[in-house]
């Protein structure tokens, strides 16, 4: 689970340093999140994060339901997804979660676009609502 948020951070890390040719602005979630926007969100989910998190209960990373109100910088969060080590030298909010998971970095995901990210977070939060 932290490996998975661990991955969530580096995406934002990466994010940060800026956009590459894939990536676009990130889009935030929203009651009109098509159908098939969150069923790629949820086969993304559990290919790339399940092994690791769950959604409303800690596994070996953090629960998922609320992480986007847990990160006060959307860009870090993305780059920490994508790969968790190159932020948690640089980030406080990124160290803690290391720390406080058994300083275990999450697997690294950098072939996740921010459609794919926003996708996943839009999942996540699409199942915690209910």
């Amino acid at each position: 689970m932290f490996r998975t948020f661990l991955h969530l951070s580096i995406i934002l890390l990466l994010v940060s340093c800026g956009p590459g040719k894939d990536q676009q602005t990130t889009p935030s979630f929203d009651n009109t999140t098509s159908g098939s926007t969150l069923q790629h969100g949820k086969q993304l989910f559990y290919s790339k994060c399940a092994s690791c998190h769950m959604i409303n209960k800690e596994l070996t990373g953090p629960a998922l339901k609320g992480v986007e109100s847990r990160w006060p910088d959307t860009a870090k969060m993305y780059a920490f997804i994508r790969n968790s080590e190159a932020v948690i030298g640089s980030d406080k909010y990124a160290r803690e979660l290391w720390l406080q998971y058994n300083q275990t970095a999450m697997n690294k995901h950098p072939d996740l676009t921010d459609a794919d990210i926003r996708a996943i977070l839009d999942y996540i939060k699409s199942v915690s609502e209910k």
